[in-house]
């Protein structure tokens, strides 16, 4: 128990993380569970809450789209149902539109064809969708 609330008071983790830390130092399956479900019930373990403060903290400070989001929040341990309904809720706050036109203004402002192929690459690795990206892109190409 003491290992996991010391890994907790580091940093926001998904009960994934904490049982395959406490795997990881020997804990028993019946002690995982057990610390798991005692974390759960102090509200110290939250997938959800968890997967709501990232998914908040990333759009903030890198803009990117759904499908990069939810990789990062699956890779994280968080499970599936969980992620699906954290990108419902982020997504609802702010458009994936507004968003590849911050990564946009970040990148650049010269109209060259190669710089539009370039920003448009930079738009798909931050795992935004193809409609998105000729929207936003057509959206700056009219300012």
């Amino acid at each position: 128990m003491q290992l996991a609330v010391r890994a907790l008071a580091r940093s926001d983790r998904t009960t994934t993380q904490i049982e395959q830390l406490l795997a990881a130092k020997g804990a028993s399956p019946a002690q995982t569970r057990a610390t798991v479900r005692r974390l759960k019930s102090l509200r110290y373990l939250d997938d959800v809450a968890f997967a709501a403060r990232w998914a908040d903290r990333r759009l903030a400070r890198m803009p990117m789209g759904r499908a990069r989001l939810q990789e990062e929040l699956l890779a994280t341990g968080c499970p599936e149902n969980i992620v699906q309904a954290t990108l419902r809720a982020a997504y609802r706050k702010v458009s994936e539109q507004d968003l590849a036109m911050q990564v946009i203004a970040t990148a650049g402002r010269t109209s060259s064809a190669q710089t539009l192929g370039r920003v448009a690459r930079l738009l798909s690795q931050r795992g935004f969708d193809e409609d998105t990206i000729e929207a936003a892109l057509g959206m700056r190409n009219d300012q």
